[in-house]
């Protein structure tokens, strides 16, 4: 057994969300060559319990590199939402795009010489140099959850929407004259056989007014969301005071966790903000290369899945809820009280 099989096995790991010349290094014990790519990740590399994940961050070398744990920390979250089911993970040995691998392959056919390392644009000095890319899929993550019956029933739901969305605050034109393959056809049709669009006197198309009851449904469905979750947007849970801290600039987002906890459909909801907040208003001009590529969508729903993973624990999660509601609550009575003090004023003034 040479001196490469008994010192460890020394580990660079890296993501897009990482400078190209920065990476996880790490040194494990020699025994982790024996394990699948898989098991190296999600068993040793970053486990679940917080005891493992103190035993590797134990071993990064702080003084060489003070930056590590920050980075340990977000290839951590990487690979939590890749445990959670939240992302797909491609895997490359070498830095960059390397060669492709596979979670099962073994650690021992992807350690390489020096050479080799270095042809493929990794490290000479580490045994295993990784790239991880997580990809997030929502539409598919929400119909594998029940969220939807299909991918294209959701896509026609949401296709139908924006576009919706695009001629009533936009005022787009829709041409009359689209190719049969053109993938915005059938939302069109759709739109128009529901009745949410009729053709205007000038022959352009307008929202009829079933298109018109259903914005207003969708308008009062978000700003409910708005004003029952946005709360959340900023939480943490403080130990020391036992209580729920909000907008501190230290917490994180929760949203998503706290429509999942109350049993709402994540995707939902997240559609409807973006729709709200304007998010959408760039591809006014170009809205056929959003409303007919399925693509968009999940560029634009990926928070629903990239999202801290593992939630807060359930009991935390639900305290954080408790006491983000008290707090609505309160403001709500405030607001009220102040309401009616400025009509008691109101009133004496007009006397």
């Amino acid at each position: 057994m040479g001196d490469r099989d008994t010192a460890g096995l020394s580990v660079s790991v890296g993501t897009d969300g990482l400078p190209a010349d920065t990476a996880l290094s790490v040194t494990l014990p020699a025994a982790a060559g024996g394990l699948t790519l898989r098991q190296l990740l999600l068993g040793r590399l970053f486990p679940s319990d917080a005891g493992g994940q103190a035993e590797v961050t134990a071993r990064l070398d702080r003084r060489a590199n003070p930056d590590l744990p920050a980075v340990y920390s977000l290839l951590l979250t990487v690979a939590e939402q890749w445990r959670a089911g939240l992302c797909r993970l491609a895997l490359y040995t070498g830095r960059g795009w390397g060669r492709p691998a596979h979670a099962d392959d073994p650690v021992a056919a992807h350690r390489q010489p020096p050479s080799l390392c270095r042809r493929y644009g990794g490290r000479a000095d580490v045994d295993l140099a990784l790239t991880v890319r997580p990809d997030y899929r929502p539409l598919d993550w929400a119909v594998a959850q029940g969220y939807a019956a299909d991918r294209a029933e959701l896509l026609d739901w949401m296709q139908s929407c924006a576009l919706l969305y695009f001629v009533d605050k936009h005022g787009c034109a829709l041409p009359a004259d689209l190719a049969p393959s053109d993938p915005c056809r059938p939302v069109i049709a759709g739109l128009y056989r529901r009745r949410c669009l009729h053709p205007a006197d000038d022959g352009r198309a307008e929202v009829a007014p079933a298109g018109r009851r259903l914005i207003g449904a969708l308008l009062a469905e978000t700003e409910a969301l708005i004003d029952r979750f946005d709360i959340f947007k900023d939480a943490r849970w403080d130990e020391d005071e036992q209580a729920a801290e909000f907008d501190s600039g230290q917490g994180a987002d929760l949203r998503v966790a706290a429509l999942l906890a109350e049993g709402l459909d994540p995707l939902r909801a997240v559609f409807l903000l973006r729709l709200y907040d304007g998010t959408l208003d760039p591809y006014a001009d170009q809205w056929p290369l959003l409303v007919g590529d399925p693509a968009s969508f999940d560029r634009l729903l990926e928070p629903v899945v990239n999202r801290v993973a593992p939630p807060p624990p359930d009991a935390t999660l639900a305290a954080i809820m408790e006491d983000g509601y008290a707090l609505l609550e309160a403001r709500a009575e405030a607001a009220a009280e102040c309401r009616a003090r400025d009509e008691i004023v109101r009133r004496l003034l007009a006397q």
